[in-house]
């Protein structure tokens, strides 16, 4: 039943497919390495193509239900989403390599101390349980059988995960490989020094989390408080004013204006705190990314709701 599903959704996909011509060719680069990463089966065109597709309805029925403004801000909403989606899923399972590599290069050590060889030790860290770090030993043995040495391939294995610890790591092994030096001793050494890193980072995280708490409250509560308390000014002036004659005195469509704009205030700022706390947290604003559509979201439905409820909340007294 799964299957059935997943091949009708590829069928689907195929059908919504964007011409590569129409698409940036550095850009398509880009998302085709990014979707490998990240594990997706769809090609660029493909991904591109479900997201615009399902973003122009929804653009359509929001700029009805709503206004155009915020039309056009949920469809880029959707294609943020769109890039970020497989970014997230891409540092995830980078982030599980990276989790299992100082364990696994512990193993290739003893296991090498024992007499194998190192394309043995490779096989055996593959059909280990060392999650996403196994699937990509299995590319390294595939790739092997295929004729590809063994030095090519744990280098692009070491591209693909995008990781600066593990290009580190793997260049040191390659080196070790080539000066025919003691490669279980090199191992040791690399699994050290990816713990002894992977410590400094979690202090680094614990220090900071003063700064992220404020920025996540500036942007997720105080801001969009005020910005919704400033955008429900327009409907308490309404009703104060009524249709008596100093109606015409205040620029109400003026104001309007400036409530549309500082909806999409409140997003950017959200979308900016993701990033902030991304350089903060992890010394990578691409890494923010994941914080982005939900800090978004959060934002603006705290500015909404204030925008709504308190003209009503004024009027009671």
């Amino acid at each position: 039943m799964a299957d059935e599903k997943e091949k009708l959704f590829q069928k689907l996909a195929k059908r919504v497919r964007v011409p590569r011509r129409l698409i940036p060719k550095k850009f398509l680069v880009k998302m085709e390495l990014l979707l490998v990463k990240a594990y997706i089966t769809f090609s660029a065109t493909e991904w591109i193509g479900i997201f615009i597709a399902f973003g122009i309805p929804v653009f359509i029925i929001v700029s009805i239900l709503v206004n155009i403004l915020v039309g056009l801000g949920a469809f880029v909403m959707i294609m943020v989403i769109m890039y970020a989606y497989p970014v997230m899923q891409a540092n995830k399972r980078m982030a599980q390599v990276e989790d299992f590599l100082p364990d696994a290069l512990h193993h290739m050590s003893v296991s090498i101390k024992t007499g194998l060889v190192l394309d043995a030790v490779i096989q055996e860290i593959s059909d280990s349980d060392y999650g996403a770090l196994s699937d990509e030993f299995s590319k390294i043995v595939l790739e092997m059988r295929r004729g590809r040495p063994l030095k090519e391939a744990l280098l692009a294995f070491s591209k693909r995960t995008g990781s600066k610890q593990i290009e580190r790591a793997i260049r040191l092994l390659v080196e070790g490989i080539e000066v025919g030096g003691p490669i279980s001793d090199v191992l040791e050494e690399v699994a050290e020094d990816i713990r002894a890193v992977r410590v400094i980072q979690r202090e680094r995280r614990s220090l900071t989390m003063q700064q992220i708490s404020f920025v996540a409250i500036a942007s997720l509560m105080a801001g969009p408080f005020v910005m919704g308390v400033a955008a429900s000014l327009p409907t308490i002036m309404k009703a104060a004013v009524g249709n008596s004659a100093q109606a015409a005195q205040y620029p109400l469509k003026q104001l309007a204006e400036i409530v549309q704009a500082l909806s999409f205030y409140v997003v950017a700022q959200a979308v900016a705190a993701a990033l902030m706390i991304g350089v903060v947290m992890y010394g990578d604003m691409r890494k923010g990314l994941k914080f982005a559509p939900p800090m978004a979201l959060i934002a603006y439905l705290i500015f909404y709701v204030i925008k709504t409820f308190m003209p009503g909340m004024l009027g009671t007294f």
